[in-house]
């Protein structure tokens, strides 16, 4: 690790891109406080998006996934309130905290939305699981990542819902390292992996590869709205009112959620690669205000709590290998993507 240290958040050299300008702040912050002027300036258009959403409505206006954290639980008690009618569902793969599952059915049944429970194949999920920590890839919820998106697009495109609210957010998310991972989209990259750990083909999962990913977005028109952008979303807040109104459970940081997102977040990459990813949500909220420098600081200095599973031992002796080693469809995605562009700018 480099000795690197941003002066206004907690930032680090552990991300081998991280640039230091003359006063010591680092291009995280940058970017966040560009994406915070961003979305402050969309919020008037709130209304507008609602109105829009509600046309574009038949039996339900929404679709949204919930997954018992704070994020997704405040999104739906919002947009419940903006006279929105989602369908909400969460995905079955084994990995739920208790407190997590009473969570989604205190929202679901205190709210009275329609609530879809999506079971996948265990076996087959652990396995591909297994397969990620086998190649020594750096981001092993790629499986978990992955499937949650396939589902999406696939209940969106049953239900002929157009709209999909998410609990991704910038006041909580503006600052997340690239090298620190790979992105999920990628189905190429996860066939990949999967068929040099196991020798098979991976089926029995939903799936979602570059051309069903553009037919759901372009030819069945499904967009991602992001609610919490459009409001003054405070986490701590609004765990606070989850708490008093739901009787919702804290569940811990972000995304511990889930027992494995958990151990993947405060073991795996924290032991095996040196990576504390508490480092990047403190510093999404300092940069929005939500929390100190110095109060991230110090509750750094503490080692991320993590359940133990057993393999700990096994995966450290796993060797690290970049996901380049494997195929990869993101030059193809990119330049699909610049296509796309250019033929709606030459359209308008």
């Amino acid at each position: 690790m480099s000795l690197r240290f941003c002066k206004s958040c907690c930032m680090d050299g552990t991300d081998p891109d991280l640039v230091l300008d003359a006063e010591g702040v680092c291009n995280h912050c940058h970017a966040a406080q560009k994406s915070l002027k961003e979305i402050e300036v969309e919020k008037p258009n709130l209304a507008g998006i609602i109105e829009r959403i509600k046309k574009d409505g038949h039996a339900y206006d929404v679709l949204l996934g919930i997954s018992g954290g704070v994020d997704s639980s405040y999104a739906l008690v919002k947009a419940v309130e903006l006279g929105l009618r989602p369908l909400c569902f969460s995905v079955e793969n084994g990995w739920q905290d208790d407190r997590a599952q009473e969570n989604v059915m205190r929202l679901v049944e205190g709210l009275k939305v329609p609530f879809i429970r999506y079971t996948i194949d265990l076996k087959k999920f652990r396995e591909l699981q297994a397969a990620f920590m086998r190649a020594g890839q750096k981001n092993i919820e790629i499986p978990t990542d992955h499937v949650l998106m396939a589902v999406t697009y696939e209940l969106a495109k049953t239900y002929g819902i157009k709209w999909v609210v998410s609990g991704g957010n910038v006041n909580s998310e503006s600052v997340m390292p690239v090298s620190w991972g790979y992105q999920p989209r990628d189905l190429v990259h996860i066939k990949s992996v999967y068929r040099w750990a196991t020798g098979k083909k991976l089926k029995g999962l939903p799936l979602c590869g570059l051309l069903k990913w553009n037919i759901y977005k372009w030819w069945y028109g499904i967009k991602t709205f992001y609610l919490l952008d459009y409001l003054d979303y405070n986490r701590q807040e609004s765990e606070k009112m989850l708490i008093e109104k739901y009787g919702f459970q804290s569940t811990g940081e972000k995304h511990e959620e889930s027992v494995f997102t958990k151990w993947f977040q405060n073991f795996y990459l924290y032991q095996k690669y040196g990576i504390d990813k508490r480092t990047a949500h403190f510093s999404s909220l300092v940069n929005s205000g939500q929390m100190t420098r110095a109060e991230a600081m110090e509750k750094l200095q503490t080692n991320p709590v993590y359940p133990l599973l057993g393999i700990e031992e096994k995966v450290m002796k796993y060797p690290k290998r970049p996901y380049t080693d494997f195929k990869t469809d993101e030059g193809l995605f990119t330049a699909i993507s610049k296509t796309i562009r250019f033929l709606r700018r030459i359209k308008r």
